[in-house]
């Protein structure tokens, strides 16, 4: 193997491929250099369920060979990635992080895994996710905790837990994930990189295990703004085995100068504001204070009922959860992992009613937000209330939902990005909440925030 700058290993995508289409960078030389990382530090983390080290290195040598040919395919042409362990991958086991699928092998793979394979990625691994996505620590019964990269004593967030700190630790360049109640945003917010849920309906779930399909979305965790849209431009697309998917064009990132003159963005301040940690809050002022600078104008904004749609989401969640289940939890319940086995007993106490009016009642709660989006561009807030907590403190890991279950039951886009660190050097992120459809916005506007500050390239002393 070439010996590389060890600095690659926390490049992003974007700077990457520049040098991979120049032929300045070997797809080959890049892999073998995070498969001895992961080798070296996986221990430490725990963030692989399965390794396809043989798998990577023929794929690597096959991208080489066509970009030598002058067949290059794009900007994830030879890049290493991870796939959370719900995405069914060819081959491959895929266990949702249980013992239930421990020796689970599909026979075919998710529609974004053949996306991301046909534009030449290169397979690193299955990333642990908390057990059937159903949990914030990623701590799973039957293959251990993840642990995060910035502390070994705090949780990565969940439940793309593994892909977050994948891509934090610089073991991988793209980390692929599900959001639910938050399990993209808050990974990233607790690993301090960017995630990306879209649209409800921008990406097709086809083929990842279903945690709750009113709610499921699918997006990535990248170590840069520009890295999450290049990858949610070649993962998005109407596709005919997920009925939800839309019939649009990839969105692409809207292009500002590097001021944001003439941008307006919203501060909900109900819920949204209140009860943060102080590290987040203080973090949160300077990144407002950031956008001023920049030329934004800043409005508050109010969303009346907000403070009802995270328990509303939870009543949809559990009855779907429940759903997919049954056969499970009647057949084999003691395979769970004692929190997902006492989060399925409850779903069975929710009332059908519950789950009835949360349904009816989503479309109000989505005008709540959309009126809001009718006075600004986009909407500004703290990702999580709280930095990562260790993983016994049950408490501050139900809090971490607080702020991004919303848009799972509105299906708005939402972007978690970092913005700031805690007295303590954990990383604190923010949320930018978007119109349906309109993730160019979103994306254009945390790139510019993200050329005027520097926390993007922060990562831990590894």
């Amino acid at each position: 193997m070439k010996e590389l700058d060890s600095r690659l290993s926390f490049a992003t995508i974007s700077d990457l491929a520049k040098q991979i289409q120049r032929h300045e960078l070997s797809p080959v030389d890049l892999t073998e250099q995070a498969l001895e990382r992961i080798q070296r530090l996986n221990s430490k983390f725990n963030v692989f369920v399965t390794q396809t080290a043989d798998l990577a290195i023929r794929q690597a040598k096959q991208a080489e060979k066509e970009i030598m040919q002058g067949q290059y395919k794009g900007p994830l042409h030879g890049i290493p990635i991870v796939h959370k362990d719900l995405y069914y991958t060819k081959g491959i086991r895929t266990t949702a992080g249980s013992k239930i699928l421990k020796d689970f092998i599909p026979d075919y793979d998710a529609t974004v895994v053949a996306k991301l394979q046909e534009a030449g990625a290169v397979l690193l691994g299955k990333a642990q996710t908390h057990e059937f996505a159903a949990g914030m620590t990623t701590s799973s019964k039957y293959f251990g905790p993840c642990r995060n990269p910035w502390n070994l004593d705090r949780v990565p967030g969940g439940s793309s837990g593994g892909s977050a700190a994948a891509v934090a630790a610089g073991l991988a360049y793209l980390g692929t994930g599900s959001d639910t109640g938050g399990s993209i945003r808050i990974p990233a917010a607790c690993c301090g990189v960017v995630g990306m849920k879209p649209t409800y309906g921008r990406v097709s779930r086809y083929g990842i295990i279903e945690m709750a399909w009113s709610l499921d979305h699918a997006g990535s965790l990248t170590r840069s703004v520009v890295d999450a849209s290049l990858c949610l431009d070649i993962m998005s697309g109407f596709d005919p085995k997920d009925k939800a998917t839309v019939d649009l064009p990839a969105s692409g990132m809207r292009q500002y100068s590097n001021e944001l003159k003439g941008v307006r963005i919203g501060l909900p301040m109900r819920h949204y504001y209140e009860n943060l940690d102080s590290d987040v809050q203080a973090a949160m002022q300077e990144a407002i204070e950031k956008f001023r600078e920049l030329g934004v104008e800043i409005v508050e904004v109010d969303i009346p009922s907000v403070t009802q749609m995270r328990g509303a989401a939870m009543n949809i969640m559990m009855g779907e959860m429940l759903a997919v289940h049954k056969h499970w939890l009647d057949t084999c319940p003691d395979d769970y992992g004692s929190d997902v086995r006492m989060f399925l007993e409850s779903a069975g106490q929710v009332p059908l009613l519950d789950y009835l009016q949360a349904q009816r009642a989503r479309q109000a709660f989505t005008d709540e937000f959309l009126n809001a989006l009718s006075k600004v561009d986009v909407l500004l807030t703290p990702a999580t209330p709280l930095t990562a907590p260790t993983a016994d403190n049950y408490e501050d890991a139900l809090r971490l939902t607080s702020f991004t279950a919303q848009t799972d039951l509105t299906g708005l886009p939402s972007l978690s990005m970092p913005c700031g660190f805690s007295s303590a050097g954990m990383p604190v992120n923010m949320q930018l909440i978007g119109r349906p459809f309109d993730e160019a916005t979103v994306l254009g506007i945390g790139y510019v925030y993200e050329l005027n500050t520097d926390w993007h390239t922060r990562h831990p002393n590894l």
